[in-house]
């Protein structure tokens, strides 16, 4: 039986770009908030990267532009 591979011309964004240093600087802002925020309600033991994860899927599910 032969392999046949199928490649998918449908790229996304997070394969083009996605904003690394944007998305550091922000999920550090996200870790040092301490008060006023629905996320400080409840101190869980291990944090998740939300602004990171939320980016990633974003990207992941959009289509990359055409032209750069």
């Amino acid at each position: 039986m032969n392999s046949v591979k199928i490649i998918s011309l449908d790229r996304r964004l997070i394969e083009d770009f996605i904003p690394i240093k944007e998305i550091s600087v922000e999920s550090a802002r996200e870790k040092s908030i301490r008060k006023g925020h629905i996320s400080t309600l409840h101190l869980w033991w291990a944090r998740r990267p939300l602004v990171a994860a939320r980016a990633a899927v974003f990207a992941s599910l959009i289509a990359a532009p055409e032209t750069p």
